[in-house]
């Protein structure tokens, strides 16, 4: 099963609130994990010869994060008489997320915790570049939290693909299906299985039947594995995009888990058809996994593009 013995939550300095931190919290209670507390950020003022001199910019540089690290330990001390372990780093360069990865290939933590925020003109979630980034990038699964709090005990619904389209590996699912299982077990809480079975029309006209007993055989040895019962399982002929979300709304989910994977033959790392369509569309928290092996590909990938 998965295992959650170190935390790493990105704090946003400028925020008054920070939303990773109480759900990482959370979790940390009832797993027993280690928090590490990070703040990576940039800002172009601080850049040589963009208002100051290399010298004085340097010396502006640690200043700044000299006073994030402050911050930090203010906040940790805090956490700390709470009887949890905690500790903190604060980065500064351009661009942040690639300092935030530096930091998940330093410390290896088993799941990093990043706040996603409403956009203020349409009132709804949007991804930002570091989150999108943090997706494809990050070899550790990605907790992007948003403001809608857990259940008690939470609902995890997670998104698997018997047909493995996409260049999908057999073995993620079992790994998303894990991970899930591990995050519902910490709270009581349950998992349930997702698959859309939609298919391109024919001719762009005539819908395709489904069969869904062929689906459900191919998720046979999922549900047996984890002990889960059919009720558990949840299988549609309607586009993801739409059955998704709204499966997940149905079963009042407090978090959605779903599969990244990397496409190396054109040397870049994207996000799933799934996540592409639904991250900015989901009102759940996401947790997004990747597949085994994955930090390698993003070393070599680093290595390859200093």
């Amino acid at each position: 099963m998965f295992a959650m013995k170190r935390l790493l939550v990105i704090i946003e300095p400028e925020q008054d609130t920070q939303p990773a931190l109480d759900k990482a919290l959370k979790l940390a209670r009832q797993s027993g994990a280690e928090l590490e507390l990070l703040i990576c950020d940039h800002t172009s003022y601080l850049e040589d010869g963009y208002y100051f001199d290399p010298l004085h910019a340097s010396k502006l540089r640690e200043e700044h994060v000299a006073g994030n690290l402050k911050l930090l330990e203010e906040m940790a001390e805090v956490i700390r008489q709470q009887g949890f372990t905690v500790s903190v780093d604060a980065r500064w360069g351009k661009p942040p997320y690639e300092r935030v990865i530096d930091k998940v290939l330093e410390s290896k933590p088993d799941l990093l915790v990043q706040s996603t925020r409403h956009h203020e003109r349409i009132s709804r979630m949007l991804l930002s570049h570091q989150d999108w980034q943090l997706l494809r990038f990050c070899p550790c699964p990605v907790l992007l939290v948003k403001d809608k709090p857990w259940a008690e005990n939470p609902v995890v619904l997670v998104s698997v693909d018997p047909t493995h389209a996409n260049d999908k590996p057999a073995s993620l699912d079992f790994r998303l299906v894990d991970i899930g299982v591990s995050v519902a077990n910490l709270f009581k809480g349950e998992v349930h299985l997702f698959h859309s079975a939609w298919q391109v029309p024919v001719s762009g006209i005539y819908p395709v039947i489904v069969d869904e007993d062929v689906y459900k055989e191919k998720t046979a040895d999922l549900l047996e594995k984890f002990d889960l019962s059919d009720r558990q399982l949840h299988i549609t002929d309607k586009e993801i995009q739409e059955a998704l979300p709204a499966t997940a709304e149905a079963l009042k989910a407090g978090i959605v888990v779903m599969g990244a994977i990397s496409r190396s033959r054109i040397d870049r790392f994207l996000v799933g058809n799934t996540a592409e369509k639904l991250l900015d569309r989901l009102e759940e928290d996401v947790l997004v996994v990747k597949p085994e092996g994955f930090t390698d590909k993003v070393k070599k990938a680093r290595k390859s593009n200093p």
